[in-house]
């Protein structure tokens, strides 16, 4: 589409700004975990971390909704850069697992604030009328936490000379750094192109919500616990398990672009999620893992987009910001969860798929229901289609 009579573009969202938003996503994830072990905590600080920034998200996604439909989304992505910016500052000066702690919820703060202002304005700039701009977002963030994983090979040079936490803590602050700069970045406030679609359906909504809780559910007991399982099954080195995700990578570039705003799109995901679950687990080496991984990730990738893509066609515009707000809260809430159960289990590959059979369920309850049509449109009414 080009200019509108709002006058503003819906086919070239600017998300610069995003994907350097989303550099210190691969620094936390890869290289958290084994400061979480170099400050003296085990598996399970490391769920509780990530936990911790997932109950942020939690709390403070629905305030950040409102925020962006009443304030703009302007201001509230810049709110959650300088949020986001102080976390990792913090980390740059953590010696403890409280302080850790501090910084992930603070970090899931500016995440609440940062995602929702962005899928509500990729939604006002043509999002509805044209799903692949949400690939378009998701593309960009993962292209900045590639970015982001030069931390890693940074933090393998870092730590022969200055050891593995102070080169973590340098790192810390150069994502802060990389953050402000961000602030700059920061696409012009949208001119309300939202007020195009008045329509809404609660119920519908409720099921893409409902579905949402049972995949961060999924992803929280499983995800945090992946790099400490590798690490220890395959004797790798911190930096050798980090390398086995890197073709995992690939998956973010190409899983959003198969994703579809349809309830067979989101199965579809959900059940390659499953089935590399169960080869993760009895992978015999690192690198049929590494392959099974990319899987994992193209089935997360495709489901999780297509749940953003189908939300949207069920709010009213002018209510965009709240209901990604309430959407990702509940999402964050299944991850929360499972994060903070994760250390404890002895088998969380499996046990992950309990909340995906419950995932699988409510979709055929939905679709079943007609609230989960099978099929695209351009302007549904129902469900995912």
């Amino acid at each position: 589409m080009g200019s509108t009579s709002w006058g503003l573009s819906t086919s070239k969202p600017k998300l610069l700004a995003y994907a350097l938003f989303s550099a210190p996503y691969s620094f936390v994830v890869f290289l958290l975990p084994f400061y979480v072990f170099e400050v003296g905590g085990d598996k399970a600080a490391v769920g509780i971390s990530f936990a911790m920034y997932a109950l942020a998200i939690v709390v403070f996604r629905p305030a950040a909704g409102w925020l962006a439909d009443v304030v703009g989304r302007r201001v509230t992505n810049i709110a959650g850069g300088v949020a986001l910016a102080v976390a990792m500052a913090i980390l740059g000066i953590s010696t403890e697992l409280s302080h850790i702690y501090t910084a992930l919820f603070l970090a899931g703060v500016g995440s609440s604030l940062i995602n929702v202002a962005m899928i509500a304005y990729v939604s006002d700039v043509g999002g509805l009328e044209n799903p692949t701009l949400y690939s378009k977002m998701r593309i960009a963030a993962a292209l900045g936490a590639v970015g982001g994983g030069f931390s890693i090979p940074a933090a393998y040079v870092l730590s022969k000379a200055w050891g593995y936490a102070a080169a973590f803590k340098a790192l810390a602050v150069a994502m802060s750094l990389t953050t402000v700069v961000a602030l700059a970045l920061v696409p012009e406030e949208t001119a309300r192109l939202a007020l195009r679609h008045k329509s809404g359906d609660v119920a519908a909504a409720f099921c893409i919500t409902a579905m949402g809780f049972f995949i961060g559910a999924a992803t929280g007991v499983y995800g945090p616990q992946i790099l400490p399982y590798i690490y220890a099954k395959f004797s790798l080195s911190p930096f050798a398990a980090v390398l086995v995700y890197l073709p995992a990578v690939v998956a973010w570039l190409i899983g959003p672009k198969l994703a579809r705003p349809t309830a067979l799109s989101a199965i579809i995901g959900g059940a390659l999620m499953s089935a590399a679950l169960v080869a993760m687990y009895h992978s015999p080496n690192p690198a049929l893992f590494s392959a099974v991984w990319l899987a994992e990730s193209l089935g997360i990738a495709i489901v999780s987009t297509s749940l953003d893509q189908a939300l949207s066609r069920h709010v009213k515009g002018a209510y965009w910001g709240r209901g990604y707000g309430v959407y990702q809260s509940v999402y964050n809430m299944g991850y929360a969860l499972g994060a903070a159960a994760s250390g404890f289990l002895p088998n969380p590959f499996y046990t992950a798929l309990l909340p995906l059979v419950a995932f699988f369920a409510l979709a055929a309850i939905c679709q079943g229901s007609r609230r989960i049509s099978p099929t695209g449109s351009p302007a549904p009414r129902l469900g995912l289609g």
